[in-house]
């Protein structure tokens, strides 16, 4: 499965590759923006929360993280 990009606020966004929750950071390149990602998480939303924390976000989280459920396995069986 390819990654695919769910959720984005800022600069920060959300993708899976279907094992796990991607935490990705948008970098400014001279080519362009990409997507890197920064933080792998297959277990809980609030393990995401604390990565996007300490990875230096300070409020997008909250709009980022809203509509997650609140284990990956949760989130994966309703989007397959």
């Amino acid at each position: 499965m390819t990654d695919r990009v769910f959720a984005t606020a800022g600069d920060w966004a959300l993708a899976s590759d279907g094992i796990q929750w991607m935490l990705m950071r948008r970098v400014r390149r001279k080519r362009g923006d990409s997507w890197d990602p920064v933080s792998f998480v297959r277990s809980e939303r609030s393990i995401l929360e604390r990565c996007m924390r300490e990875k230096g976000d300070h409020g997008t989280a909250t709009e980022l993280l809203a509509e997650l459920p609140d284990t990956f396995d949760q989130w994966r069986t309703s989007h397959p």
